[in-house]
């Protein structure tokens, strides 16, 4: 409730104007929140890597070989030192492991199985650069080495390099067999990573009926296809199946708590994780897969208690350090998570994660040569990597730089053929720059069990020929199955209107001013309160329908008034609207009034606004001119500027012209929460528009605002407003809740 209340109301924020920040959601959920992908996606499919030698990803990665020292072994035989390098790090040490091995190399320097060690525990240790080009040099030296190109494939993999990962999958798989499952299953996860979910579902369905369908590791990579779409009792199935291992079973119940918190059952899967870490206390990744469920579930300390606990126990390893990282990245802790991914790069320039992080942070904090030096970074430790160029993309993007953006895509077409991404994005562009959408090149993109991939280019079709949801769904081929196929179009459908979303929102407040008198005379005068009640429903991108009812006390009279709203954008740039009401009782606001205004988006970042209204009061008709602007000139910042320009017209009495503006800059310090200030200046009744207000000359006003979001659903919002008029000064109050749904 701003100082000039009138102007400001419930109705003027609730535009069905695209999110400025977020031009490209699921992108952004899958490039710049990539860490989820890596770490949470992981631990689901079996791509960790973890002591009982299963290829894959890395919790969180893991950090650099800074490896403590460990015992001589001049005193053992190397088999026995090999046993104890195996057993050292099947128990997380794997720093000490490496210690051990790189001792043996130095007596035997052409073991083909020491150097596949040294490969393996530096790949465990987040140095995949150096891992990988051990295991090029192991598979020049023998060709037909499954294990060697497995592992070089597993190194890619982590790093983004989709092609050159199933290339090496695809040599270990004609050297060793069709039934080779765990090259099979890196070939899959490349597959599944580029977007390309229902080829991949179907190999690894034929692989699992070849296996006998009891595989672990199969069944927990359908199952989080399955949970993808949200085919969550068919996944749960697969993700039960029984295993001696316990790294499978590990992953296992780390799938099962996320599902678990992604339906909703927060409490049920966060007393599934932390009751098996706790009963492995002394394990490593337990208690980083405890943690990365925690931090999703947005229980922030206890995720950092996981964290910690995990980071003594083995403090040459990195995951649980970028587990604090993210944790503190979404309590909006930002220069505590950049510095303590800035900790990781320093002791490890081949992480990936770190260095990633570290680029996302920078972005949020608008620092963007850090981001670009940064992904430098990345992308000397991981040549084309899918990771870096979406990140790149992401950001050539939003600065809206043609050349930049155009040569990333470029780089990330050649050096990824197979990535559904890149044509996402350069459909994006021809989107939001006026140019033509290829509707079959996005039709070609569609996979019902891709839902990030479809849902964006479900989207953008939408844009392209205006078709209701249902018929667009209809566009996604076939699922392979008649229990996905249902849920692949469900969870389409939420996809869709996540980025085009039907809300239903409700805001009420009250403000309480008091009035000092400025003129020396002594009086006292009487305190003003004010009310609203105020609901909408809204369709991004579509049709906003709204209602305003308004309460108001000024010396001791009161008056209330209703309004109705309704507005639409009539292309994605141009949003149209109307308003009409008037007073339930009163005589100092208008008997009615009704007005038209239009937005008009530049940009993802600069917009327009002009509003017109005509109100009538007992004996004089006024016309009321607001043009305005808004520019978010950072990424947390943003400013708007407007003037009223109010013409009146009484009878008998003389015409007159008033004039008032407003100056306002928000900071948007964590995603749902915002604080604005906001200086405003000109003549009285340009503003206010009621009538009786004391004095009737200038004024002056400055306000501050705290929003404060509890979650996506309910914010908290207190405010001060101080107005300085020519016969009193005013302090006003106020607090206002707002809920969404």
């Amino acid at each position: 409730m701003m100082a000039i209340p009138q102007l400001d109301t419930a109705l003027s924020v609730i535009s069905p104007r695209p999110p400025r920040r977020d031009p490209f959601p699921a992108l952004r959920r899958l490039a710049s929140g990539w860490l989820l992908f890596a770490v949470v996606g992981a631990v689901f499919t079996g791509l960790i890597p973890t002591a009982s030698g299963q290829a894959g990803f890395p919790i969180g990665q893991p950090p650099v070989g800074g490896a403590r020292s460990a015992p001589p072994v001049a005193s053992e035989d190397p088999e026995t030192a090999r046993l104890r390098a195996d057993a050292l790090a099947k128990r997380g040490q794997i720093g000490e492991a490496l210690a051990i091995v790189r001792r043996l190399l130095r007596t035997d320097a052409a073991s083909a199985q020491y150097r596949q060690m040294e490969a393996q525990y530096l790949a465990w240790l987040g140095r995949t650069a150096s891992a990988g080009e051990r295991y090029r040099r192991l598979t020049q030296e023998n060709p037909s080495d499954a294990a060697s190109l497995e592992g070089y494939g597993n190194t890619q993999l982590w790093r983004g390099n989709w092609r050159e990962a199933q290339a090496a999958y695809a040599n270990a798989i004609s050297t060793s067999g069709a039934d080779n499952v765990t090259a099979q299953l890196g070939f899959q996860r490349a597959l599944l990573a580029a977007g390309r979910a229902t080829p991949a579902y179907r190999q690894a369905v034929d692989l699992d009926h070849r296996t006998g369908r009891s595989d672990a590791e199969i069944g927990l990579f359908l199952a989080t296809i399955h949970g993808a779409v949200d085919n969550d009792d068919a996944a749960f199935a697969l993700a039960s199946r029984r295993t001696s291992d316990p790294d499978v079973r590990l992953r296992q119940t780390a799938f099962q708590a996320q599902r678990l918190i992604a339906r909703g059952r927060k409490d049920e899967g966060l007393n599934l994780i932390a009751s098996f870490a706790e009963a492995r206390a002394r394990d490593y990744n337990a208690l980083v897969a405890a943690g990365e469920a925690f931090t999703t579930a947005g229980e922030h300390r206890d995720a950092r208690g996981f964290f910690d606990r995990a980071a003594q126990l083995a403090p040459d390893r990195d995951e649980a350090i970028l587990g604090l990282a993210r944790t503190t990245r979404q309590q909006g802790k930002q220069r505590d998570s950049l510095a303590l991914y800035e900790d990781v790069v320093a002791r490890n320039p081949e992480s990936l994660p770190g260095w990633l992080g570290i680029a996302d942070v920078a972005q949020l904090r608008g620092d963007l040569t850090r981001a670009w030096q940064a992904l430098d970074s990345a992308q000397r430790v991981a040549p084309g990597s899918a990771l870096v160029y979406r990140e790149r993309l992401k950001i050539a993007f939003r600065e809206q730089d043609a050349d930049t953006f155009f040569g990333v895509l470029r780089d990330y077409q050649r050096a990824q053929p197979v990535d559904a991404w890149p044509e996402l994005w350069a459909q994006k562009w021809a989107d939001a720059h006026g140019g033509e959408v290829n509707g079959s090149a996005l039709q070609s993109l569609l996979d019902p069990l891709a839902p990030e991939v479809s849902g964006e280019a479900l989207r953008l079709l939408r844009k392209q020929t205006g078709e209701p949801l249902q018929r667009a769904v209809l566009r996604v081929p076939a699922a392979p199955s008649a229990d996905l196929q249902d849920a692949a179009h469900e969870k389409l459908g939420k996809q869709v209107r996540v980025a085009d979303p039907t809300v239903i929102g409700v805001s009420t407040g009250y403000e309480f001013a008091t009035l000092q008198d400025t003129t020396g005379a002594g009086a006292r005068l009487q305190e003003w309160h004010e009310g609203y009640l105020a609901a909408y429903w809204r369709r991004q991108l579509g049709m906003t329908v709204s209602g305003e009812y308004r309460t108001f006390s000024r010396f001791g009279a009161s008056a209330n008034q209703l309004l109705l709203g309704w507005n639409t954008h009539v292309t994605p740039s141009w949003i149209l609207g109307l308003e009409a009401g008037g007073a339930l009782n009163g005589g100092f606001i208008p008997r009615w009034r009704v007005g038209a205004q239009t937005e008009y988006l530049f940009s993802d970042t600069v917009s327009a606004n002009l509003a017109v209204s005509h109100l009538r009061f007992a004996d004089e008709p006024v016309l009321q001119i607001v043009p305005g602007v808004t520019w978010q000139w950072h990424p947390q910042w943003s400013s708007h500027a407007r003037m009223y320009v109010t013409h009146t017209e009484p009878k008998g009495g003389r015409v007159s012209t008033g004039f008032a503006g407003l100056l306002s800059t928000t900071w948007q310090f964590t995603p749902l929460s915002s604080t604005s200030l906001s200086y405003a200046i000109g003549e009285e009744n340009a503003s206010q528009l009621i009538k009786g207000l004391i004095g009737e000359k200038n004024f002056q006003s400055v306000g501050v605002d705290l929003k404060y979001g509890f979650n996506e659903h309910f914010s908290l919002q207190p405010t001060y407003r101080y107005e300085s008029h020519n016969l009193f000064d005013l302090h006003a109050i106020g607090l206002s809740l707002h809920l969404r749904y």
